[in-house]
């Protein structure tokens, strides 16, 4: 599988009113992923779900640069993983 690195870039966070630290766009992305799914599925998935966005993040073609807005597209594949696998084993659970 492919390595990732992440690195601080001088990318500032949505918000700054919270006093957090600068979070690089990858890192950022992957806590956005994790917040809603573990939301929707369950805090004790989020092993499973880091390993969905990963995942969803080797299948590109080229990883975007360190603040590149093509990081959200990671996040969109990510979920629609999800979706999938859920869907999967909804129909598994009819059968």
């Amino acid at each position: 599988m492919h390595e990732l690195r992440m690195t601080q870039s001088p990318v500032c966070p949505e918000s700054t009113s919270s006093g957090e630290d600068w979070i690089p766009v990858p890192q950022r992305e992957l806590l956005a992923f994790l917040e809603t799914a573990s939301d929707l599925i369950g805090a004790e998935s989020r092993g499973l779900l880091t390993e969905i966005w990963l995942d969803q993040l080797a299948c590109m073609d080229r990883m975007p640069g360190p603040s590149s807005p093509n990081w959200r597209l990671v996040t969109l594949a990510a979920f629609s993983a999800l979706a999938m696998r859920l869907i999967d084993m909804q129909i598994s659970l009819l059968v």
